[in-house]
């Protein structure tokens, strides 16, 4: 990270001061977790990618909501931190499409199973890996708002 991004970041955690514990903690599970079912493959653009992004908003989401934050402000947090994350390391516009559905997926899942603890979170994303759809332009990407999309 250059100073700008550092900078943009250090403002938007001392905005949000109650979330950054639930973000770094659901970023760091969320590593442990994609290095355990899928390694190195989960940097690709495949379905294990697509978990990645859906199992990080679902757990930032997650963590707040066990420390006391209300839902709804949970969810625009994850959706406010994870839309600068891709603001700030940019990808291709396919990519960052597919990553921003994805995130979506997260956060919309994670609203009807709160209350669920974070195995049963895991295996409920888990299910939904082999039922991604491959997807080659944003407009397809647009029209699956259910279901995690992958590029490769």
């Amino acid at each position: 990270m250059d100073f700008k991004q550092l900078w943009s970041l250090f403002w938007l955690s001392a905005r949000h001061p109650r979330f950054v514990i639930p973000t770094i903690r659901g970023t760091r599970k969320t590593v442990a977790i994609c290095n355990k079912h899928y390694g190195k493959k989960q940097h690709l653009n495949g379905p294990e990618n697509a978990f990645r992004h859906a199992l990080w908003n679902m757990l930032i989401v997650h963590l707040s909501v066990q420390r006391g934050l209300p839902l709804q402000r949970s969810l625009a947090w994850a959706k406010r931190f994870t839309d600068w994350h891709e603001d700030f390391s940019p990808n291709a516009p396919l990519e960052r499409a597919m990553d921003l559905h994805n995130n979506r997926v997260g956060r919309n899942l994670i609203t009807s199973l709160c209350g669920q603890d974070e195995e049963q979170l895991v295996a409920q994303l888990l299910e939904m890996v082999p039922l991604s759809r491959k997807r080659t332009t944003l407009r397809e990407i647009k029209r699956c708002d259910t279901v995690l999309v992958h590029l490769e």
